[in-house]
């Protein structure tokens, strides 16, 4: 019997990979999606957290986030996450906060086993936690509590770290702290763009996550994160300027042209 799953992302071209990974595992059948519509935060204005973004991080990174975002939806609109949900017939929601009621009545009425989220950016919180009978789990791009919060291999670069990886862990109320299922390093490429390189990790991170959830039996297997770790914020445009590959045109032209065969 197939575990019945709801993915939470946000419509780019890392959430156009995982859910058609998602679609093509035997065991897993999506049967929702929610999309976060959010930038920065819950309540805040587009505009204004553009302004916010421009100003902490600069120009280049935020061009970096678009390319990503709403540039893959205009050159592959065929993987666009709307695109696909309606040709598919998936439940498909919109939303700035998933902890809303009625985020959490669309999640209830799909009656999912599990919930995964993958470049969301939204904390969940109850009662969204203990809905699903297998609980929520994340895909999040590094080793486990290292590099915890936002955009961990543009700070990994930023530290010169060599390898990466990815953990799928439960979420909690807190952010990337939850239970670990599973770890993988990967080793990347340091001339690659970041986001060739978050191609990779998601690559890796997704299949990690469907051999997770094909033995996954309860909503409280895993095991405690280790003490330490660290978290990084949204990065200083001073920081970008130390950082090769951020934008890597050449590369996102090849991935958005893969993307949207």
């Amino acid at each position: 019997m197939k575990h019945r799953l709801i993915l939470c992302t946000h419509s780019s071209l890392y959430s156009s990979l995982v859910l058609e990974a998602l679609l093509q595992a035997p065991g897993l059948e999506v049967v929702g999606i929610v999309n976060s519509t959010r930038m920065l935060s819950r309540n805040g204005a587009a505009l204004t957290d553009v302004q916010r973004l421009l100003q902490r991080s600069g120009l280049r990174y935020a061009l970096h986030l678009l390319l990503a975002t709403s540039g893959f939806e205009l050159l592959a609109p065929r993987r666009r996450l709307h695109a696909r949900a309606q040709a598919l017939g998936i439940p498909l929601l919109d939303t700035r906060d998933i902890n809303a009621a009625g985020a959490v009545s669309f999640i209830r009425s799909l009656d999912p086993d599990v919930c995964l989220s993958a470049y969301f950016n939204q904390i969940v919180a109850e009662p969204l936690l203990d809905l699903p009978r297998l609980g929520c789990i994340n895909i999040h791009p590094s080793i486990l509590p290292h590099n915890r919060g936002v955009d961990p291999l543009f700070h990994a670069r930023l530290r010169a770290e060599a390898t990466m990886g990815v953990t799928v862990h439960r979420l909690d109320a807190q952010l990337d702290t939850g239970r670990v299922l599973a770890q993988q390093c990967v080793v990347l490429n340091p001339n690659d763009s970041l986001m060739a390189g978050y191609v990779s990790l998601f690559s890796c991170g997704v299949a990690l996550a469907i051999r997770v959830l094909a033995t996954l039996d309860d909503n409280q297997s895993g095991k405690r994160q280790p003490e330490g770790g660290n978290y990084d914020g949204w990065p200083l445009a001073a920081d970008v300027a130390r950082v090769t590959g951020v934008l890597g045109l050449g590369d996102y032209l090849k991935l958005v042209r893969g993307r949207s065969r």
